[in-house]
């Protein structure tokens, strides 16, 4: 899906972009799916892993890794995951459950001394709903119509974290059959992605 190869290259530039961005030392992307972001970066670190909870998609993330020549560890289980000095995350948060939980457990056993999460995902604005299929409703095929920075900023404040910073990138998306067309003969609408990113405790 060449649309979404394109999204993922345009969040790895917003994210070299920001201000805590530094290459060198270890990666993990949580919710990697087929590591379309995971290979964006990955030439930016000494360490890459990806985590998914779909072996199915770590099977094409493996074989895109053998055939680049990269050295990707994957994992199924964060247990079988040690500590990295940044880890990003592209819309998989909105479809945790508890999604402040789930960055609890990265900043307490994931994250090294110093490093940094970056929660990737959709600002909670009017169309957010429209970027899913009509018939993918929640909860059964995702948690949260995306989520605040009020939201977001709260959930790093819990974990402890400073520095927090958020930008929005705005992206466009093909428009999936059974919404309504704003425009005539327009097929796609922006949707409003977040980068939240905050200083794990040192």
């Amino acid at each position: 899906n060449q649309e979404k190869v394109d999204r993922a290259a345009d969040v790895a530039k917003a994210v070299r972009a920001r201000p805590w961005y530094k290459p060198g030392g270890g990666l993990l992307d949580v919710g990697a799916g087929t590591g379309l972001l995971t290979f964006q970066l990955a030439s930016d670190f000494q360490k890459v892993a990806a985590f998914d909870v779909s072996t199915g998609m770590l099977d094409v993330l493996n074989g895109k890794a053998e055939k680049s020549g990269l050295t990707v560890q994957t994992a199924t289980d964060m247990k079988e995951l040690g500590k990295f000095d940044l880890i990003v995350s592209l819309l998989a948060f909105h479809h945790i459950p508890k999604p402040e939980e789930a960055l609890h457990n990265l900043v307490k056993s994931h994250v090294n001394p110093g490093g940094r999460v970056a929660v990737i995902d959709l600002v909670a604005n009017d169309n957010v709903r429209r970027f899913h299929k009509p018939e993918e409703k929640i909860p059964d095929h995702y948690e949260y119509d995306g989520f605040s920075k009020e939201t977001v900023e709260a959930w790093y404040s819990a974990c402890g974290c400073t520095d927090f910073d958020w930008s929005e990138l705005p992206l466009r998306k093909q428009l999936h059959a059974g919404w309504p067309r704003v425009e005539p003969g327009v097929e796609d609408e922006e949707h409003m992605f977040f980068i939240a990113s905050a200083a794990c405790p040192k």
